[in-house]
């Protein structure tokens, strides 16, 4: 069911002045007497642009130096839910970051003119930020979704082009000069700690972890999965997803799967439609139901031999696919149980990386990994030299 559109504002008269007005996002715009010809036709005008596009009337009726932060932010909402969709027409994570950093923006600055919002009223986000413990590369990245925000609004004309120019002069923080906290940078895992976790896996997460590692894919890539995105016709086979990290750029992918990670996706692929996802809760699910009577020392009742006859709210509540915090909580659990510290699936990637690099060079990494440029596969390599340094420290 799509989502009910916002009804175009009436013609109404302003009983104490007489004239024609419309009101447009909370805001009344006098159109002229009410009634005249003048007053229809600046009517008709605004109606015209308010259906053409949902900010349309506001950027041509009101005066900018009307606006306040909060009523910018709100627009730019509105926005970021149309533009930040993904090819199945969700909603992107990168909506979330943006809530993320214009909470603090309406928290401090909700009643201020948009127009009068400078880099000192910036600068003040940025420091309320590094006081509350965030790294420094999250408030850059905060700081850059705040300026988006403006840059929007001047594309606009809902605030001057100078408010968005003048926030632009505060530099981002940079490493050692600043308060803010560094986060440690993403390396790989071991091994050994791959290994342990596997036992307390479920089937389908252990799968879907060994997979990522003999691949290099990213977790969003490994949950997306689809039966009919592999190209079985010849090894090593290829899987071509239809959504990535840089799909929206019009980049491509291809993720090659050699015969030991084939192997152990073949069961998972036998067993699936081509619009169906390999990986699924449903299956996990099934599997847990399974090792719990498994280890069942009591006689079943009647009652419990055959759940599925009786579609419980668990069932319908279940998603199609898993989402990588579910993934990544998967193996968080896993981590406890084996007593090893947590690590992440992304790490998985970084794992793969190293290895590649070695084995393959600096270009056959860059194409295994889908990098666009060499330069981020040489992050991922420094990386893992950094935790093998930082390993021998410790241990030797």
């Amino acid at each position: 069911m799509g989502r009910p559109k916002t009804p175009v504002p009436a013609y109404q008269k302003h009983k104490a002045s007489g004239q024609a007005k419309i009101r447009i996002c909370g805001k009344d715009i006098y159109l002229g007497k009410y009634g005249s010809k003048e007053s229809r036709r600046e009517y008709d005008r605004i109606r015209a642009e308010f259906e053409a596009g949902e900010t349309s009337a506001l950027i041509t009726s009101v005066k900018s130096t009307d606006l306040t932060v909060a009523e910018i932010v709100k627009q730019y909402w509105i926005h970021a839910k149309k533009h930040y969709r993904d090819s199945e027409g969700q909603t992107t994570s990168e909506t979330k970051w943006i809530l993320s950093s214009v909470n603090l923006l309406n928290e401090l600055y909700a009643h201020t003119l948009a127009q009068k919002f400078g880099p000192l009223a910036l600068k003040a986000l940025r420091a309320r930020w590094v006081k509350s413990g965030i790294c420094r590369k999250t408030i850059n990245g905060r700081v850059n979704r705040v300026r988006r925000v403006f840059k929007w609004a001047a594309s606009e004309e809902l605030v001057p082009f100078e408010v968005y120019q003048s926030l632009t002069t505060v530099d981002g923080l940079e490493a050692g000069r600043s308060e803010a906290k560094e986060k440690e940078p993403v390396g790989p895992v071991l091994n050994l700690h791959v290994v342990a976790c596997l036992p307390h896996l479920f089937p389908v997460v252990r799968t879907m972890v060994m997979v990522q590692r003999l691949t290099g894919m990213r977790p969003g890539e490994i949950v997306r999965m689809k039966a009919g995105e592999v190209n079985r016709s010849s090894m090593p086979w290829v899987y071509i997803p239809d959504k990535h990290k840089t799909s929206y750029r019009g980049g491509s992918r291809e993720i090659l799967i050699g015969p030991i990670a084939a192997k152990i996706l073949a069961p998972y692929l036998d067993v699936r439609q081509p619009d169906d996802y390999v990986f699924t809760p449903k299956q996990a699910r099934v599997e847990r139901y399974a090792l719990l009577r498994a280890k069942r020392k009591s006689k079943v009742q009647p009652s419990q031999r055959c759940r599925a006859k009786r579609p419980s709210k668990l069932q319908v509540s279940l998603l199609p696919r898993f989402s990588v915090p579910a993934y990544t909580a998967s193996i968080r659990r896993a981590c406890d149980k084996a007593g090893v510290p947590h690590w992440f699936p992304n790490m998985l990637r970084h794992s793969f990386a190293t290895e590649a690099r070695e084995l393959f060079g600096l270009d056959g990494a860059q194409y295994l990994l889908g990098h666009s440029k060499a330069d981020t596969t040489q992050v991922y390599t420094a990386r893992g030299q950094q935790l093998a340094m930082k390993a021998a420290s410790q241990i030797g």
